[in-house]
């Protein structure tokens, strides 16, 4: 069994991989701009290497999950 997701676009999410900002905002469904507001907010967590930001796949599927209503 894979550990992969599949989103809305059919892009198979790894959660074991990194994305770049513009790769996450496609996979989110929000604009570049939104990413970095939540970075700045902290709502969403990056990974710095060198002058470059990831985003986490997990994070990613943790950001796009939608939330179960509870009775």
């Amino acid at each position: 069994m894979s550990d992969e997701i599949s989103t809305a676009h059919n892009i198979r999410l790894d959660p074991m991989q990194r994305y770049s900002l513009a790769e996450a905002a496609d996979l989110l469904r929000v604009s570049r701009g939104t990413i970095y507001s939540r970075m700045r907010a902290g709502e969403l967590v990056v990974i710095k290497d060198g002058a470059r930001r990831f985003v986490p796949g997990a994070e990613i599927a943790r950001k796009s999950a939608v939330p179960s209503r509870s009775r």
